[in-house]
């Protein structure tokens, strides 16, 4: 049986790649500093043997380490690490403070670079394994008021193909999942920030956002877990140094 390490695994893909791989009769091990929807998760799941949430926040490598190490303890390998905690905010170079400039920085970079730094040691012990990294489609195309998220979410596609690179001779994949406008507590809560800045409401501002969409609507959480999945399992294995849009066809125009 296979394990994977998740952080931000307490809502939106995070929560959607925790069920997923559950469901598909993995060990889950996943980090958040949502101790209320990581709780309601395991409830939910209600699979004391195959999952452990640990409490910790990705800034600090240190509550990384003990996560990786209570995963490793608990299911006594570790076989894939999904790197997918993250943050957004609104903002332009004009108007983003140092201190959000930082926290930005922080977590979205130093958050994973740290994960990697931690998960990959015991990976390479299990003999090699997978890397699933949260990239978002800004690795491919630039949008407004996302300047830092941008930034941040381009770092994370240029570690990718390093790392892949780097670990391939040790058997260890390394793939980014790069989604468009998912539907989460996240993209919610940023969208009200936005609503302003474009002076309508959430919900037209939802609308816009729909019709940016083939189908006519923003994606689902699962529809990006199952991408994951697959990343990380040995049905790709020949893939590797990769970006995967999960963008309902917007990249492509």
């Amino acid at each position: 049986m296979k394990t994977i390490f998740i952080t931000g695994g307490s809502t939106g893909i995070g929560a959607a790649s925790v069920r997923k791989f559950i469901a598909e009769g993995w060990n889950v091990g996943f980090m958040d500093i949502n101790t209320q929807a990581a709780h309601a998760l395991v409830d939910e799941l209600n699979c004391p043997d195959r999952l452990l949430f640990t409490e910790g926040n990705t800034r600090t490598r240190s509550d990384i380490r003990r996560a990786v190490e209570n995963t490793v303890a608990k299911f006594g390998t570790l076989n894939s690490v999904f790197a997918n905690a993250g943050i957004h905010r609104c903002n332009t170079i004009f108007d983003i403070a140092d201190e959000e400039l930082d926290l930005m920085i922080q977590t979205n970079i130093y958050g994973t670079v740290n994960t990697l730094r931690e998960a990959i040691p015991p990976i390479i012990e299990a003999g090699g394994g997978s890397i699933v990294i949260n990239a978002s489609d800004q690795w491919f195309v630039g949008k407004p008021h996302s300047f830092a998220y941008g930034m941040t979410k381009g770092a994370l596609g240029q570690i990718t193909r390093s790392l892949a690179i780097d670990l391939g001779p040790k058997n260890i994949r390394v793939n980014a999942v790069c989604a468009g406008t998912i539907r989460t507590p996240l993209v919610d809560n940023l969208f009200v920030k936005f609503a302003e800045e474009n002076h309508c409401s959430v919900e037209d501002y939802w609308r816009k956002e729909n019709a940016l969409y083939m189908r006519g609507s923003a994606g689902q959480p699962e529809e990006v877990a199952e991408m994951v999945y697959f990343l990380a399992s040995d049905a790709s294995s020949f893939c590797t140094g990769s970006h995967y849009l999960v963008d309902g066809g917007l990249v492509a125009g």
